[in-house]
Formats: C-alpha cells, sequence, structure tokens
C-alpha cells in the first residue's frame, strides 16, 4: 500500500468506502411511498419499534428538550407527576394532553399503559358526580386501554386490563346497574342515538361478554409470550370468569325487573331466573371443560383440575413422579382459583329447582314489601323448602357466605310476615337448621330489614 501513489491511495479509499455504504444502504434504506424500505425498517415495522408520533411532541416544550438529550425516562417522570397534579386540580383538559404526551415518549412501556388507563377509569371517574360523566371517564379508560394493545400487539397484559374494565369495573362497581345499560345503550344520546359506543362495543353485546372476548385474545397472546400479572391458571380462568359473572348478573338484574301487572311481572321474573340458569349450565361446560382440562406445568408435573384417576396416572406417568405429587399439585390449583367452589356453584345454579328457590323466595319478599302477607309468606315458604334441598345436595355451598345471607334473609322476611299475620313460628321449618347455625347474620340483616321500606 506504502508502494502506491497518493493519487492511487485516494481512489482505493473511495472505492472502499463505496463498497461499505453499500449494505448500510440496503440495511437501513428508510420506507416511504410504494417502498417498504430496508431490513431494518422493515423489522421496525414488524416489532413495532418505530416512534414515528413523537413528531407530535411540542418542539419547544420541556419534554422535548429532555428527549433531545437522550432523557425520555426522566421526561416520563416528569409528566406522570403533572397527572398526579392536573388530577387533583381537577385540570382534565390538561391532564388528558399530558397523557397523550407520556404515549407517545413511552409508547412500549406497558406499565404506562397499565397506569394510565386504570387511573382513568377507576380514579378520574370517581372525581365525577353524575353518574354518565362516570361512565364518560371508564370509557375514555377502556379506550385508552384497548389503543395500548394495537401499539403492544403481543402484550397479553393490556388485553387482559381491557377485558377486566368492561368486566369488572362496569359491572361490579357501585354504579353497575347505570354503568351495564350505559355499555348497551350509552347516555349520549345525541351522538349514539341509544346504541353502545361502537369503539367498546361494536356487536352490541353483555359488558361480560365484550370482556370475555378481550380475556380470550389475552390468552391467545398468552401462549407465545409470558404475562407477569398473575398465576398462569388464573390468569388462564378469566374467560369461563366471564361466563360465570354474566350468569350471576342476571339473577342480579332481575331484582329490577317490574311490570305494572302482576303476572306479567311473575312471567318476566321466571323468564330472567331461568336464563341465568341456562347460562350457569355453560358456565360449568367452561369451567370443567375449556379451563378444567387445561394442563399447566408446576415444579414437578404437568397438572390439570379436572382430572380423574385415569388422568392422574397418565399425568404422573408423563411426569416420572408419583401419583401422589400429582393429587397434590390438583389440591393446590384447584384451592388457589376457588375451582371446587366455582365448579359446584355453576352446577347448582344450572338445576331448575335453584332458579325457582331464588325466584320464589325474591318474589316472596316483594309480595311482603307489598303487603300482601299471606301471598308472601307461601312464597318464602315454598322457596326456603327448595332452597333447603339445594343446600343439601351441594353440600359445599351450605357454608358460603352469600349463599348463608341469602337463606337468612328469606327466613327473616318469612319471620316478619308471621309477626304481621299474628302467627307464630312453627317449631320446624325449612332452613331452620341454617338459621340456628348463623345467628351472628343477623344484627346485619336486621339493620338491613330497617333499613327498608316494609
Amino acid at each position: 500500500m506504502n508502494k502506491l501513489s497518493s493519487r492511487e491511495r485516494k481512489i482505493a479509499y473511495f472505492v472502499g468506502m463505496l463498497v461499505l455504504l453499500i449494505p448500510i444502504i440496503v440495511l437501513g434504506m428508510p420506507s416511504g411511498g410504494s417502498s417498504n424500505g430496508g431490513v431494518l425498517a422493515r423489522m421496525r415495522t414488524e416489532r413495532d419499534l418505530g416512534e414515528a408520533s413523537l413528531g407530535r411532541v411540542d418542539p419547544t416544550s420541556a419534554t422535548m428538550n429532555l428527549l433531545l438529550l437522550g432523557l425520555r425516562g426522566v421526561a416520563v417522570n416528569l409528566l406522570r407527576m403533572d397527572l398526579d397534579h392536573y388530577k387533583d386540580h381537577k385540570e382534565w383538559a390538561k391532564m388528558r394532553a399530558t397523557t397523550e404526551s407520556v404515549i407517545m415518549l413511552q409508547p412500549h412501556y406497558i406499565e404506562v399503559w397499565r397506569f394510565l388507563s386504570w387511573n382513568l377509569a377507576f380514579n378520574v371517574s370517581a372525581e365525577w358526580d353524575a353518574i354518565p360523566d362516570r361512565f364518560f371517564w371508564v370509557k375514555e379508560g377502556g379506550k385508552f386501554s384497548q389503543r395500548g394493545t394495537l401499539r403492544n400487539q403481543d402484550v397479553p397484559e393490556l388485553f387482559w386490563d381491557t377485558g377486566n374494565n368492561w368486566g369488572k369495573k362496569i359491572g361490579r362497581s357501585d354504579e353497575w346497574r347505570y354503568f351495564r345499560k350505559y355499555f348497551v345503550s350509552d347516555p349520549n344520546t345525541a351522538q349514539f342515538k341509544g346504541q353502545a359506543d361502537p369503539e367498546i362495543n361494536p356487536s352490541q353485546k353483555d359488558n361480560y361478554l365484550v370482556a370475555k372476548d378481550w380475556f380470550i385474545t389475552a390468552n391467545q397472546k398468552e401462549e407465545t409470550r409470558v404475562q407477569h400479572i398473575m398465576m398462569r391458571a388464573l390468569f388462564r380462568s378469566y374467560p369461563a370468569r366471564s361466563t360465570l359473572d354474566y350468569a350471576d348478573a342476571q339473577q342480579r338484574d332481575a331484582k329490577y325487573v317490574t311490570r305494572e301487572n302482576k303476572e306479567e311481572e311473575a312471567a318476566a321474573l321466571e323468564e330472567k331466573f331461568n336464563l341465568a340458569r341456562t347460562i350457569f349450565a355453560q358456565a360449568f361446560e367452561e369451567w370443567t371443560q375449556d379451563f378444567g382440562k387445561t394442563e399447566f406445568q408446576t415444579s414437578q408435573c404437568l397438572v390439570k383440575m379436572e382430572a380423574d384417576e385415569d388422568d392422574v396416572k397418565a399425568l404422573a406417568k408423563a411426569s416420572n413422579v408419583k401419583e401422589e405429587v400429582i393429587h397434590h399439585w390438583i389440591d393446590h390449583y384447584q384451592k388457589v382459583t376457588n375451582y371446587r367452589y366455582w365448579r359446584e356453584r355453576a352446577r347448582a345454579e344450572a338445576e331448575t329447582d335453584m332458579a325457582k328457590a331464588h325466584r320464589l323466595l325474591y318474589e316472596g319478599e316483594r309480595a311482603v314489601k307489598a303487603g300482601e302477607l299471606e301471598r308472601g309468606r307461601k312464597l318464602l315458604e315454598e322457596g326456603m323448602g327448595l332452597y333447603a334441598g339445594m343446600l343439601a345436595k351441594f353440600t359445599e355451598l351450605a357454608t358460603e357466605e352469600l349463599t348463608v345471607e341469602e337463606g337468612m334473609w328469606g327466613v327473616l322476611i318469612w319471620h316478619k310476615a308471621l309477626d304481621l299475620l299474628g302467627k307464630p313460628v312453627p317449631e320446624t321449618y325449612p332452613l331452620k337448621k341454617l338459621w340456628d347455625a348463623h345467628q351472628e347474620m343477623l344484627p346485619t340483616l336486621q339493620d338491613r330489614y330497617n333499613s327498608s321500606s316494609y
């Protein structure tokens, strides 16, 4: 090389530079127009690593100044502090704008999406007095989570969060009766014309069924990417749990069925409780077959919760462990997921007599409240008899708090009806054993009775 002239060396350097530029151009060519770009551009697109949205951050802001210095994390922390300040001072417009800046800076930081969606749905919504306003911010939280799934399509946690918002937040908050109605008939009638907001419920479905769809997708994502928010068996139980919640919601909704005509009201109540019974039957199949037959890897062996002795033998052989080990892990997983309770609950609620017992106890209570004491007494006695039979058949439910409370409440109302009728309480009657065994609940139930309009 030293024998080359200065001019020849320059030519050699130039040729070398051209040769080195070729792979750089091929690898780094940007995408645009009809071109997919180079290898790196295609990889960014496939893995959703491009941050084109950063261009929407105000270029004169402190956020951009920090970003240009490579302090993106610091910028996000400062913005999250601003979010708390704006929430405390009820500056909603600034809070929303700041939220947008945060996700522009950290679109793949999962905890940002999780925290901010939860903050909108649970914290911000609670700051409003009017229930439609609260529902609006619950929607904002859920929509924010949905946006997170679009930017992070392989992250099961975000799909689970979205399902949890549409399921638990809509169906279990103090305002659940209104939220469930708004979910299929949005209170913003000017925009949605009495229909659901299509961004969250395009198919006009019950909130628990929409939640179930999101949980199913979360499980599909979880098959290829590990989630880090809960035990795997719990995570994968949520589609079936949504069906259980959907059935339970039908029973809760039944208590708000009213008709001017008593016969029509009785027919509507029977239809609602029978619908719940049908859904519980479906939930039993999903819980015991779809979820119960799913295999999970423990530290020692494969296990599934719905396993007979043949299954235990097969699992023990496949894992090269003793059958006692399989039984131990089945018991552990069933306890963690409350598997046996939900299996027994779904099986019991699918029974015709259980649905009828719920209906009769409730109809009896309504009759007593309306002053129809003799009719209420008869309905309650018939319901108590069916309910006692169900508890004898499904013994695991006989000590469950909500089950016991329903039976105790029915007996209490029946006692009150007898007192108003001037009749003594018989020495024996259905549910007497339950009544005697749970007298500790009586003060709370008595307070509930006194606060009701009887």
